[in-house]
C-alpha cells in the first residue's frame, strides 16, 4: 500500500478544514450573542473556539502532532544520510508536546500559580504567557543558527508559520486576556478576539506542516516508510 501526499493539496485540505471550523464557530457566536441561543442542541459548544475538548481542538491537536511525525521523519531521513538530526527531532518533540498540550490544556494550569506569583494583570491576565514566553525566547535564541541554515524558501516559510502561530498563540491572547480582566468574558468583543486567536494558531500550523511537506520534497524527492516481517534466521 502507498499514500501519496502532495504539499500544495494537504495544505488546500487544511485552509477547507479551517475555514469550516471558523465558520461553525462564528454562527455559534452569532447564536448566542443575538439569538440569546447558546446551545442550539450543543452544536455551539462543539464548535466553539474557546471551549475545550471538543472539534476545533481535537483539529488543532491532530495538525500539532502531523507536525511532530513529519519532523520525526525528517530527522529519521537525516540520520540514515548521516546529517545533523538532533534539533529536527527536538523539534518533534516540542510539538508533540504543543499537541498534548493542546488536549490537556496545561498551558492554562499554570495561569493560577503564576498569576499568584508574579501578580500578573493586563497584558498577563492570562499568566501562562510568561513561562511560554521566556522558553519562546529561548528557543528562538537556539535555533536561530538552525533556522538561517535552511534553504531561503523553507527559512522563509519557517518564520512565516512560526509568526502567524506566536501572533495569535501570545500577541493576540494578550490583548484578549486585557479585556477579559476589564470587560469579563461574556462579550462579542472577547469571543472575537480568541476567535481570531485560534484562527491564526490553525493556520500557523497549516503553514507549518506545507513547509515540512515542501521541504521533504525538496531534500529527499519523498519518503518511504516500509514495515517488514523480521526475517528469522
Amino acid at each position: 500500500m502507498s499514500i501519496s501526499l502532495c504539499p500544495k493539496e494537504v495544505f488546500k485540505i487544511n485552509l477547507f478544514l479551517i475555514f469550516l471550523l471558523l465558520t461553525a464557530n462564528i454562527l455559534g457566536i452569532v447564536s448566542k450573542f443575538y439569538f440569546d441561543h447558546d446551545s442550539v442542541y450543543g452544536l455551539v459548544g462543539l464548535f466553539d473556539f474557546n471551549t475545550e475538548k471538543n472539534i476545533p481542538t481535537f483539529y488543532s491537536a491532530i495538525a500539532l502532532l502531523v507536525a511532530s511525525i513529519l519532523l520525526s521523519l525528517i530527522a529519521f531521513a537525516r540520520k540514515k544520510v548521516n546529517s545533523p538530526f538532533i534539533q529536527w527531532f527536538v523539534l518533534s518533540l516540542i510539538f508533540l508536546f504543543l499537541s498534548i498540550d493542546e488536549i490537556s490544556t496545561i498551558h492554562e494550569r499554570a495561569i493560577r500559580p503564576t498569576k499568584e506569583a508574579l501578580n500578573a494583570s493586563g497584558l498577563f491576565y492570562f499568566a501562562w504567557i510568561i513561562p511560554y514566553g521566556i522558553a519562546l525566547g529561548v528557543f528562538i535564541i537556539a535555533y536561530s543558527k538552525f533556522l538561517f541554515k535552511l534553504p531561503k524558501n523553507i527559512m522563509i516559510l519557517f518564520l512565516i508559520s512560526g509568526t502567524t502561530f506566536i501572533s495569535g498563540a501570545i500577541g493576540i491572547e494578550m490583548f484578549e486576556g486585557r479585556h477579559a480582566e476589564l470587560h469579563g468574558t461574556n462579550n462579542i468583543t472577547f469571543a472575537l478576539f480568541y476567535s481570531s486567536e485560534e484562527f491564526l494558531e490553525m493556520i500557523g500550523i497549516a503553514i507549518f506542516i506545507y513547509t515540512l511537506l515542501t521541504y521533504i520534497v525538496n531534500e529527499f524527492d519523498s519518503l518511504k516508510i516500509t514495515i517488514v516481517k523480521k526475517q528469522i534466521e
